[in-house]
């Protein structure tokens, strides 16, 4: 089965201030080290505390949210050491392999929180997770023409080629020339025809309900392909006939 390749349609994450982050840069934000992670890997650091005292909420003596310790930071240096990640549980802090950088001139000038008796070490486990920051910045590219790429077959289905297939775009695709379907509706592309199948299924109380999406093919070598997405409520009594449609005895 081929990847689903979704367009990034989600929150944009705020660094700080009004800065909104890019899109791409947002997709791979959330592959980054937490803060937590990151403070973890420098020798004697108490991470938790170090964490506290970079917050934009702390309410420390003489606190700057771009002062910490005795170093002073730029906006864009914190906007890479402190990146909000909203969660169905809140938020996740994230840092970037930039940010990382930073928190590791933090550590050696001694702005840190220690454990006690502990000093610093020249040796830390951040310099792999710095050297990353070419690959996530190459992996935005990517989805920048990656996502380049879709908007112009969308906008020109006849260039499609089977190739191109995948659960993101087909379903863009007709919904852009059907709407919302229930049933089955086919299209012709690269001289293939491929079928959506749309089947509607109810939770138990039958207030909400979710759809199960297939689409089907046979490809150029004469074998079928399937790219699905399941309903949340497919197995839920009330879709079983063998117990009976979720009906009071």
């Amino acid at each position: 089965m081929k990847g689903y390749n979704k367009r990034y349609d989600i929150i944009k994450i705020k660094k700080t201030g009004d800065e909104i982050m890019d899109l791409y840069e947002e997709a791979v934000a959330t592959e980054y080290m937490t803060l937590i992670q990151a403070l973890k890997c420098l020798p004697g650091v108490m991470p938790n505390k170090s964490k506290e005292i970079m917050s934009p909420d702390y309410s420390g003596v003489e606190y700057s949210r771009y002062k910490i310790g005795k170093t002073e930071l730029t906006e864009a240096d914190y906007n890479e050491l402190w990146i909000e990640i909203p969660s169905p549980y809140g938020k996740t802090i994230r840092t970037s392999p930039q940010g990382a950088r930073i928190l590791l001139k933090l550590y050696y000038n001694g702005d840190l929180i220690l454990k006690k008796g502990e000093k610093i070490s020249k040796e830390t486990g951040l310099q792999e997770y710095i050297e990353k920051g070419k690959y996530f910045a190459q992996k935005a590219e990517q989805l920048r023409r990656d996502d380049e790429h879709r908007a112009y077959l969308l906008e020109n289905p006849e260039k499609i080629k089977e190739s191109d297939f995948s659960y993101g775009l087909l379903d863009k695709l007709f919904w852009k020339k059907f709407g919302a379907i229930r049933g089955a509706e086919s299209l012709v592309l690269d001289g293939i025809e491929v079928t959506k199948y749309v089947s509607v299924y109810k939770s138990n109380s039958g207030k909400s309900q979710d759809s199960e999406v297939v689409f089907s093919w046979v490809d150029s070598n004469g074998e079928k392909q399937v790219l699905k997405k399941a309903s949340s409520f497919k197995e839920n009594r009330r879709n079983d006939p063998d117990r009976d449609w979720g009906l009071p005895d």
